[in-house]
């Protein structure tokens, strides 16, 4: 395994932001994931997976912990006359996997696409998008308990999805996801209910084939969301609301055009991005040079210069108008990592 010391967050996280890493363990394979553990013990600090750093700010003074990325990427596939099932390396890219899925004819996960990090970052998270989810496509997990040093096998029952989380979110840094094992389907009936998408076949008349949802949805998306090129984001900063219905319609009551969605698991989904563009018109709003992005405004986004204090300023004041207005509390998507927070490390 590779070790390097004080390693800028900046250079590991899409916000490009943050002081330095304490250590950064770099692992060719699951295999490492001991040793990496020991380091840690004898440094007495935690551990922090990461990815790609998608989903991650770092505080401008650096996080004391060791942060391990895992970099081993196959695929293995097993193929039956009307699914596959794909064993992933947990730091295999999650874009490359929707687009070999499209590439392939294999159906579940052409919704998900264009949705920067890994595919072990993708299950923390139950990333979903235009009416998917990727827990819906989950046989399994292979993780390793950084706290008992046990290798553990996860059902898709004992990892508890829901609305943008899983067990591996509700125990933070317990788990290093070293595998996700997925199940699609060879045929299946298209997703396309999505006001967008739905949107787009309608005026575009094509068929919705697999390879055209894929192509649909990174079109949809690049048209919301900022290039990574040009700017440091982690994509949607914040978490919409679910609350139990009947708050939901107090609300509704306040804001009539307010479009609701009952979720599954219980409770009601509101629409964030809708009450800050529709209702508070915040989209644009600025702290320094980090900013509501102009096409959606859930997402922060960063210009070169930008420091982490200036997007929790920015973060602290969406909150508070949010608060102020509607009385709604909302909570960050991003994981914020903190220079003072002591990190639990049971191992």
């Amino acid at each position: 395994m590779d070790i390097r010391e004080n390693v800028s967050l900046s250079e590991l996280t899409t916000f490009r932001t943050g002081g330095p890493a304490r250590f950064l363990i770099t692992l060719s394979s699951a295999s490492e994931l001991p040793d990496a553990r020991e380091f840690a013990k004898r440094h007495e600090l935690p551990i922090i997976p990461i990815g790609e750093g998608s989903n991650m700010l770092a505080d401008d003074r650096g996080v004391k912990a060791v942060f391990v990325r895992l970099l081993s990427n196959a695929v293995a596939v097993e193929d039956t006359s009307d699914s596959v099932t794909l064993w992933v390396d947990a730091g295999h890219s999650w874009d490359a996997l929707a687009l070999r899925a499209a590439d392939e004819g294999w159906w579940g996960i052409e919704n998900l696409t264009a949705i920067p990090g890994t595919a072990g970052a993708a299950v923390v998270q139950n990333i979903g998008a235009y009416g998917a989810v990727i827990g819906d496509s989950i046989v399994s997990v292979d993780a390793y308990d950084l706290f008992s040093g046990e290798q553990k096998k996860f059902s898709r029952a004992d990892i508890g999805f829901g609305y943008r989380t899983s067990v591996f979110k509700k125990e933070l840094d317990r788990y290093f996801i070293h595998r996700v094992i997925f199940t699609l389907a060879k045929g299946a009936t298209p997703r396309i209910t999505y006001r967008d998408l739905a949107a787009h076949f309608a005026h575009s008349k094509e068929e919705p084939t697999l390879k055209a949802i894929r192509s649909a949805v990174a079109h949809i998306r690049a048209k919301k969301f900022p290039p990574l090129a040009e700017y440091g984001t982690a994509g949607s900063f914040f978490l919409n609301p679910v609350l139990p219905e009947a708050e939901a319609r107090r609300i509704k009551e306040k804001f009539p055009t307010m479009p609701l969605f009952p979720l599954p698991e219980g409770g009601t989904k509101v629409p964030l991005a809708w009450i800050l563009d529709h209702a508070l018109f915040l989209k644009g709003k600025r702290e320094g040079s980090a900013f509501l992005w102009p096409a959606q405004a859930l997402v922060i986004a960063t210009e070169q210069d930008a420091s982490s204090d200036s997007v929790l300023a920015l973060a602290h004041a969406v909150q508070e108008e949010v608060k102020n207005k509607t009385g709604i509390e909302i909570s960050p998507e991003v994981r914020i990592l903190s220079f003072e927070k002591k990190y639990a490390r049971k191992n």
